[in-house]
């Protein structure tokens, strides 16, 4: 698969990675969803009607019982843990590292939490938040359930590694866009726990509530790990879809940082297409119809295309009243051909302490990562003039616009290389 990309009747182009090349997840593998509590569950299953796939029905089976369980070992966890966590305050505000979806987020994350002055939620706590303080010894012991790498890509998976925040909040029933893995035929384009700006005040305030207390749970456990080291360490967090929300992290954190990163946009969209390709086959409690659905869902592509645009609707005028000194930008590309030179510049841009206690740790990391093969995304003609078209906005302002020669250029060039702005 090559070669262009057919059209399709409505004018967009196919989706870019086939199946065959996505990882393989064994099917009695951990579902990150197996970590919801019970109403979560059952407030998700009547959302969507109860619509699980024939073929997909033992996977909402051991979702059903699993959620029993979590809810059943969650009451311990409380009784063990309620008081301790509510009085566990973070002693600094979070670091947030936002952007796109496939832009370098989760690498970013890795190489910062290599340092022993920062933590991070890890998997067991992501997937498993309501009882993974209280049962974490336990869980532990499953690892064989958990896949060797990620479905989308070569990136290890365990129990320990930091992970996106996103996903406990999900498991925890607050509401969240990754909903729409589970139910991917009823994914919406607007999810209203993206930007959070339709829900009423009483929906904001039970989200900061459920985020605070998860963040405080994560700081307790690092208290327990550092003991008599000192402070519990500052919390780094990494997830695309607070790229979105700034506006409600901003007022639970007022000073937290900000590190945004940015990639060549035709490599962002083959690959995220690739990842909900891969999420919603693996995770999903539907076969997952990948074109307009039934259901009124749009398009892969068509919802790869405008959650960008989403993502971004409110960014620019909010990071325009964040002092430079709590925000920081880097390019992908600058991060992986010299990580040291972009991990030092953030150090020294946000005041997180000098880097040089980092450097030994991170060189070694590097050298561990230098068999690690990346994904080739395969992108057509067509879909780069889609790209173009539709997040013409992000190249021009990331600096990722290709001049095309008036000279030379054909008319669909000409067409390509306008500009589209976000839409408001």
């Amino acid at each position: 698969m090559n070669g262009p990309c057919p059209m399709r009747a409505n004018g967009r182009v196919a989706a870019a990675a086939p199946h065959a090349d996505l990882n393989s997840y064994p099917f009695f593998a951990f579902r990150i969803w197996y970590g919801m509590t019970v109403s979560a569950w059952l407030a998700l299953l009547a959302r969507n009607r109860f619509a699980v796939s024939p073929t997909r029905i033992a996977f909402g089976l051991f979702g059903f019982v699993s959620s029993f369980v979590n809810s059943s070992l969650n009451i311990v966890q409380r009784l063990i843990f309620a008081r301790r966590v509510r009085e566990c305050a973070l002693d600094a505000p979070p670091i947030f590292i936002i952007g796109h979806w496939r832009t370098g987020t989760t690498l970013l994350h890795e190489l910062l939490t290599l340092d022993d002055r920062f933590t991070a939620p890890s998997t067991l706590e992501c997937f498993a938040p309501a009882q993974s303080l209280a049962f974490g010894w336990l869980l532990r012991w499953f690892t064989l359930f958990l896949p060797a790498s990620r479905p989308m890509d070569n990136m290890l998976v365990g129990w320990d590694h930091p992970q996106e925040d996103e996903f406990a909040l999900m498991n925890l029933g607050l509401g969240s866009p990754y909903e729409a893995m589970i139910f991917p035929n009823r994914r919406e384009l607007c999810h209203p726990y993206l930007n959070m700006t339709a829900l009423g005040p009483q929906q904001v305030a039970a989200w900061k509530a459920g985020f605070l207390s998860f963040l405080q749970q994560v700081n307790l456990r690092s208290s327990r790990e550092q003991k008599n080291r000192g402070r519990a360490r500052r919390i780094v967090l990494k997830s695309p879809t607070h790229t979105a929300r700034l506006r409600i992290l901003r007022e639970m954190f007022p000073d937290a940082k900000f590190i945004h990163i940015v990639r060549d946009p035709c490599e962002v969209f083959s690959s995220t297409v690739r990842l909900w390709r891969a999420l919603f086959d693996t995770q999903g409690c539907q076969k997952p119809a990948l074109e307009d659905g039934a259901d009124g869902a749009c398009d892969i592509e068509e919802y790869v295309f405008e959650n960008m645009n989403l993502l971004y609707r409110d960014f620019f005028a909010e990071v325009a009243s964040i002092p430079a000194e709590n925000f920081c930008q880097l390019r992908y590309e600058d991060l992986v051909r010299e990580p040291a030179a972009g991990i030092s510049r953030i150090y020294r841009q946000l005041g997180l302490g000098p880097f040089e206690q980092l450097r030994p740790k991170l060189e070694a990391h590097l050298r561990e990562l230098g068999s690690y093969k990346t994904n080739r995304h395969r992108i057509s003609d067509q879909q780069r003039c889609e790209v173009s078209r539709r997040w013409g906005w992000y190249m021009d302002r990331f600096g990722y616009r290709a001049p095309v020669p008036t000279q030379t250029a054909t008319p669909q060039e000409k067409r390509c290389s306008a500009r589209e702005l976000i839409p408001a």
